[in-house]
Formats: C-alpha cells, structure tokens, sequence
C-alpha cells in the first residue's frame, strides 16, 4: 500500500475516535510495526492535516492519539455517513470510509426510492462527470425507460452539453442542454437509464449555466414541463395532511401556507408536468386541486383512467400512457 493511501486511511479511522497503536495496528491488518504507525501519526500534515487540532494522551506505545472536535462536528460527520445514498455506501465503500470514516449503525437510511446500486449507475457518474470537467460534449446513444417524461420529442443518438449531476428523489440525473435546434433546450435524463459515451467535441460550460438555472426554477421536481408556461398552482390539503405538507420543501417559488377553515391553502407558481400530478395522486382524498384549469382537467384525466381500470381483469394488459411528454 502506498504511504499516501495509508494517510489517508489513517486519517478516516481517527475522524472516528480515539486510537491507540493496537486499534491502528489492527485497522491495517498487523502490517506496521509501532514505530511505523507513530512515523505516520507524524506524516499527517502531509496530507494538510493541522496538527493544532489533533492530541496524545499516555506514553511511548500506550499512547491514545485523537482528533479535537465538538460533540456537534462528530455528530455531522456521522449524520453525513448515515444519509449517504447506497451508490456511495456500496459502490465507493472503500474511499468513503476513508473520507468520512466507517458506517454509524446507529445511524442510517432506508435508502427507500434510491435506484440500486450497480455497475451502470456507478460507470454513468464517472463518464458525465469527466465529460463535465472537461466541458465535452456526451453522446447519449439509448434510453431504457421514461422517468422525466421525454416522450417522442428525441430521437437518439444525439448529442447534449453536460452541465451538471442533480440528486433528486433517490435517483441521480443529467442536466444538459440539447443545442441542435436554433433555441437551446433543457433537458434531464436519469443517469442509470442511459447509454452514453464522452466525445471529443468542446464546448463553453459556463454559457449555459444561467439557462439551466432559469429552466429548473420553474420544474416540479426535475420532469420536463408539458410546455413553456408557467402556471399559478393552488391547491386545498386537509388539516392533518396540510400540517405535514406545508413544513417541507417543495418548490423554490412556494408561498407561505394559509390556513382555511379546517385545512390549508397551499400555492407555487411553477410548470405542469407529471412529477406534479404524480405527486398530487400520493396525499390520496386530501388534497383538492382549485388552480389552474389545465391542471384541474389533467388530474380528473387521469382519475378516469384509473378508475377505468376496475374493469379489467387481472390477466388483461396495461398500456404504457404519457400525457405529460411536451407539447412540440
């Protein structure tokens, strides 16, 4: 093992509490010998480690060697370890434990709504960051699946701008812009659903920036938008269902709740699309939807649809809808 590679491992097993040569020697499996260990105990400001803030207690080898930090910077750092999605805690096992130090059991997540952690996900993240840094143009080759209601409005391959990684809803996501018509667009992709491959076509990042930013503000989640409008969203939730609602993020441009009689009125100015109606379908008989319009009539739409389906047999095959792709 290199001797930076054992800093760096050094350092994670000491952000998670006091060691002694035994627990060190342990931690690296009976390969050093106590002088080794106090020499890379020594070492550690190679690595931009402030020696200010670390501390020895005992003597020669009963020495306990710990780093100074308040109870509410180790519980960060353990909160960190335990939120991290399962790509991370799986796939990057080994250099996460090395940077935020091993997995609190008494900590964790459910990992609940995560896309699983595979090879694809992982080999997907390396290629659209690089091609990010380098600011080169990717190549997506084929889409499996749906899941940000492109629809038929692209026809692949095709080449897009990578400008940058959003986390959303368990599920990592490429924002990038697709140039090949005269106005540039918008467009995300779940990063496990694609086939894709760096070019060696440039091109200015930063040029596009502010058009992301525009475009997201005004997104439901990360879904493409049916189309350009932006729509003042009012919607009625029950009291004890509105009580919850209103106390989470939601969207950027959310209003304050209102309280109405026995219930709440909760308002946002943003698109339509199907992440939107999706979510409206989860709080169930406790929320009304009263604006706008376009909006009332999608989601009746769809509670037709599904109420059409008391009338099929289990046997009987469902058919692949999307009445939110864009409007082109």
């Amino acid at each position: 093992m290199k001797h930076i590679d054992r800093l760096n491992r050094l350092m994670g097993l000491l952000k998670e509490g006091p060691q002694t040569v035994d627990t060190i020697d342990q931690y690296f499996g009976g390969e050093l010998t106590p002088r080794q260990i106090r020499r890379l105990i020594d070492a550690l400001e190679l690595i931009g480690f402030d020696r200010k803030e670390f501390e020895s207690t005992g003597r020669a080898n009963k020495k306990t060697w710990h780093i100074k930090s308040s109870p509410y910077e180790r519980n960060t750092q353990r909160l960190l370890r335990g939120v991290l999605p399962r790509v991370f805690s799986i796939k990057r096992q080994e250099l996460v434990e090395k940077l935020v130090g091993k997995l609190d059991v008494a900590i964790d997540s459910s990992h609940f709504y995560e896309t699983e952690a595979h090879r694809k996900l992982d080999e997907n993240l390396e290629i659209i960051a690089t091609a990010i840094d380098s600011s080169r143009k990717l190549k997506i080759n084929n889409i499996s699946g749906d899941s940000t209601s492109i629809g038929n409005s692209i026809n692949f391959p095709i080449d897009v701008l990578p400008i940058s990684i959003r986390y959303h809803r368990g599920c990592f996501y490429l924002v990038s812009v697709l140039h090949e018509k005269v106005q540039p667009s918008v467009v995300t992709f779940q990063v496990d659903q694609l086939s894709l491959t760096i070019t060696d076509k440039s091109f200015e990042r930063q040029d596009y920036v502010e058009l992301v930013e525009s475009a997201l503000k005004y997104r439901f989640g990360i879904s493409q938008n049916i189309d350009g409008e932006v729509y003042d969203i009012r919607l009625r939730f029950s009291s004890t269902t509105g009580e919850f609602v209103k106390n989470q993020f939601w969207h950027d441009e959310m209003n304050t709740p209102q309280r109405n009689g026995d219930g709440w009125i909760i308002e946002f100015q943003c698109g339509i699309n199907r992440e939107l109606v999706g979510w409206l379908f989860q709080w169930m008989s406790n929320v009304k939807v009263l604006a706008p319009p376009k909006l009332v009539d999608l989601y009746n739409e769809q509670l037709d649809l599904m109420l059409k389906l008391r009338g099929h047999t289990d046997d009987d095959p469902l058919e692949y809808t999307n009445r939110f792709a864009p409007q082109v």
